[in-house]
């Protein structure tokens, strides 16, 4: 591996903790540990020092407030969609890719919208799939929750796919689960599935990539990528493009008063499985965010605007990032730079604009030629590179 796995840290909270099955994913808080008055001050002080918008968080009773995330959320200021905390177990858990639960992330009508690789669910319930009924009971968060919960204990699913309603078994339980999915399509274009930029995943897609010599165009799905590591983030360019050792992908800008930990990326020396795009395609949602929206930005100066392409949506829009400080066993995320291309060019906050639009498919699985935001994509590409 090229890179040391450390902070800083790029993910947007509100798609880290969308549950995973009815509950099943971790929270922000842990109510059961006490939040000292020490680690309020602790808390107050960050802000007021590197915190990115340190100069306007205004001054409060930091003391009433009981838990960490309450704290954050009174601290920062309008713009700061992002900033939070969550416990060092929930954060090795995330980064080493484990959790509990189903396995699967839906919509509010209990539509499923995605299935985490290798989960409890997966190759048994899809995307598309509408939930009606548990254990014979209609469907509500609170025990789709409860069901989520109750490890080992086999869960029956009543759901509507495509027009017939099934019974599907599902037991919950503690897993390790991929982001990484690949495989080589029809006219030798290769396509990554890429779920979340953890330190676990580098592992995943320098195998994917081994697979990848030769290939013409490559596909990668962002779609529900939060971000994660700004370290993966930097490995995963430097599979994409080979011919930029030395350059620099992205800088980090702190504020005024900590301009001495601004920090700069810059592509690594080749290995075997890097590629030599002059194109690369991403698949792209709102949900697409931080490191997802950095590696975008960051092939742009290199490549151009015309030959990174964006399929879908437009981006999540956060050009910001932050470097994680603990207290006890508390992890706090709050907002400290923002992040440049060697343009010195930051995602806008209304996201990166999509080259071509495309819906998110959920009658097809991710990676079916037929799903639509794919199926647009190789259509992009059987036109000459240019929209459908």
């Amino acid at each position: 591996m090229k890179k040391s796995f450390l902070f800083p840290f790029l993910l947007s909270v509100s798609l880290l903790f969308i549950s995973c099955g009815g509950g099943s994913g971790t929270s922000v808080v842990n109510e059961t540990q006490i939040f000292s008055s020490s680690e309020k001050a602790f808390v107050n002080d960050l802000f007021h020092t590197e915190y990115l918008w340190f100069d306007e968080v205004i001054d409060i009773d930091y003391s009433i407030y009981e838990t960490p995330q309450l704290l954050i959320d009174a601290l920062k200021v309008s713009q700061d969609l992002w900033s939070f905390s969550m416990t060092a177990q929930e954060y090795d858990d995330y980064i080493n890719q484990t959790t509990a639960g189903f396995g699967f992330r839906y919509q509010e009508d209990f539509t499923i919208m995605q299935v985490l690789i290798e989960s409890p669910a997966y190759y048994k319930l899809y995307r598309g799939d509408k939930i009606l009924l548990i254990n014979g009971e209609p469907v509500t968060h609170d025990n789709l929750s409860a069901a989520s919960q109750n490890l080992n204990i086999a869960t029956t699913f009543r759901v509507d796919r495509q027009g017939i309603q099934e019974d599907i078994v599902v037991t919950p339980r503690e897993y390790t689960f991929k982001v990484t999915e690949g495989k080589i399509l029809s006219g030798n274009i290769g396509y990554l599935r890429y779920d979340s930029f953890t330190s676990t995943s580098v592992a995943e897609f320098e195998a994917e990539f081994s697979k990848f010599g030769g290939i013409t165009d490559i596909i990668i799905d962002l779609r529900y990528n939060g971000g994660g590591s700004v370290d993966v983030a930097s490995i995963l360019l430097d599979n994409l493009v080979r011919n930029h050792v030395g350059q620099r992908q992205v800088y980090l800008d702190w504020n005024i008063n900590y301009k001495s930990l601004n920090s700069t990326y810059y592509f690594d020396e080749d290995e075997p499985n890097d590629l030599n795009m002059q194109r690369v395609i991403f698949l792209v949602t709102q949900n697409s965010a931080s490191a997802s929206e950095l590696v975008i930005s960051a092939l742009m100066p290199y490549l151009g605007n015309a030959n990174v392409v964006t399929i879908g949506d437009y981006t999540h829009g956060k050009p910001v990032g932050m470097s994680g400080r603990t207290y006890g066993d508390n992890y706090y995320f709050l907002i400290n730079f923002y992040i440049k291309n060697n343009d010195g060019i930051s995602t806008d906050l209304t996201g990166i604009p999509p080259t071509c639009q495309a819906a998110d498919d959920l009658t097809h699985l991710m990676g079916d030629p037929q799903e639509t935001m794919l199926a647009t994509a190789l259509s992009y590409i059987a036109n000459g590179y240019t929209c459908p």
